[in-house]
């Protein structure tokens, strides 16, 4: 498995302090390690233990390696930085066709004609007059609305 820095362990009046183990289970706050080939524990210390020690999650210094086996799972910063510049752009868009929505959805009767007039598509003028509480028509290419949505 991996090996991981423990920064702290006390068992009784006991402690011990930055040694290296290797990282068998991890657990939502917890981690077991394997302190089989460590050398901050005697041979004595090592059999009461049966090899196995369960430490805090936070005395564990990489991180990395108890948050999950591999990476994958955690998102990378320009990641997350880019789903964050697609949102300000689509909240920039939907700003820009407000007034053209509320005013396509007084001259229209139906969904598809202010989509038509406005020139986006229907769940994209649906966004925006929930996001701006634009008023839409109730009828939709001549079949009513349900009334939940």
């Amino acid at each position: 498995m991996t090996q991981v820095t423990a920064r702290l362990y006390k068992q009784g009046d006991k402690v011990w302090r930055d040694f290296k183990a290797e990282l068998i289970t991890r657990y939502e706050n917890a981690a077991i390690l394997d302190i089989s080939e460590s050398e901050a524990f005697s041979k004595i210390e090592k059999q009461e233990f049966n090899n196995l020690i369960v430490v805090s999650k936070k005395a564990i210094v990489e991180k990395r390696a108890v948050a999950g086996a591999d990476n994958r799972d955690m998102p990378s910063v320009a990641l997350i930085s880019s789903i964050k510049a697609v949102n300000k752009r689509g909240e920039a868009n939907r700003k820009k066709y407000a007034a053209k929505v509320a005013e396509a959805a007084s001259k229209s009767k139906t969904l598809t004609e202010v989509a038509k007039r406005v020139g986006k598509s229907r769940p994209f003028i649906q966004a925006v007059a929930k996001e701006f509480q634009i008023k839409l028509p109730s009828r939709n290419n001549g079949r009513e609305e349900i009334a939940s949505r």
